[in-house]
Order: C-alpha cells, then sequence, then structure tokens
C-alpha cells in the first residue's frame, strides 16, 4: 500500500483483511483479531466519514476523537505484524514492540472506555486544537470490542 496514493478506507481493508498465520500464539491472534474489529468499526463511524476517502497522507478532515482513536488503533495493530506471531524465540526488538502494542491495547480501552474520565476529549483536542469541544460518542459497538483490549 501506498500511503501517497492510497486511501485511509484502502488501508483500513488491507490490514484489516490480512489472515493471521495458523502458527499464530493465541494471544498475538486476540490482539490482532479486536484490533482489527475495532479498527474496522472505527473507520466506518460517522465521524470518521470525512477522513476515510481521504489520501492516506493527506491531513485529516476532521481530527476528531474518533480520528484520533481509529489512527492510534492502526498504528498499534501495524506494530503487531513486526513481531513473531508464534510469540516464540523473539529477538529483544520484538519483545519491546510486543510489550509496547500490549500496552498501546490497554491504553486504547483505558481511553475508549472513559476509565480516565476526560482523557480521551482533554487529549483530542491538545493535539488537535481546531477540534476542541467536538468530541462525537464512540457507540456502543466500539465500546463493546474496546472492552475486550488487555
Amino acid at each position: 500500500m501506498d500511503p501517497d496514493t492510497n486511501t485511509r478506507e484502502q488501508f483500513t481493508a488491507h490490514i484489516t483483511s490480512t489472515p493471521n498465520p495458523p502458527s499464530a500464539a493465541p494471544a498475538w491472534s486476540k490482539l490482532v483479531d479486536n484490533l482489527k474489529i475495532l479498527l474496522d468499526k472505527l473507520a466506518h463511524h460517522s465521524a470518521m466519514a470525512p477522513n476515510l476517502q481521504q489520501i492516506y497522507m493527506t491531513p485529516a478532515a476532521s481530527k476528531n476523537k474518533v480520528y484520533f482513536m481509529w489512527d492510534f488503533v492502526g498504528r498499534t495493530l501495524g506494530s503487531l505484524y513486526n513481531v513473531n506471531p508464534t510469540l516464540q524465540k523473539l529477538s529483544k526488538q520484538e519483545k519491546e514492540a510486543w510489550e509496547e502494542a500490549k500496552g498501546r491495547a490497554t491504553y486504547a480501552k483505558m481511553l475508549m472506555t472513559d476509565a480516565m474520565p476526560g482523557m480521551l476529549d482533554q487529549m483530542t483536542a491538545s493535539t488537535y486544537p481546531g477540534q476542541s469541544g467536538q468530541h462525537p460518542a464512540l457507540g456502543e459497538d466500539i465500546l463493546e470490542v474496546a472492552r475486550r483490549l488487555d
């Protein structure tokens, strides 16, 4: 995929349709599968509509918390593809990437389920000041998947 020619929707479809290897460890598969589902749900949330058909590298038209989490979850999922999915004989770099991805998934869960009240809205507003005060609800379908992240 070329981030200078492919859309965010194409990137989402590509990364969420990549099959898990049959040899993948259950922990790797569970995390990857939940992140795939979550990424797809975030991508197709109504607040992502202005961004979805844009070229990936184009600044997002609507930088709201849905976009913020879509980007965060997508980067987390992408990093997992750099970890041996068997979770066996990991290099030091792979171990660090695995631990970081698990931590990011937990952090995503905390942000989306509001375990730290208002933190996601505050982070979005500070990262994208022009979007301050625009906090679309994530929706129960997204929250249901977010709660599965560990």
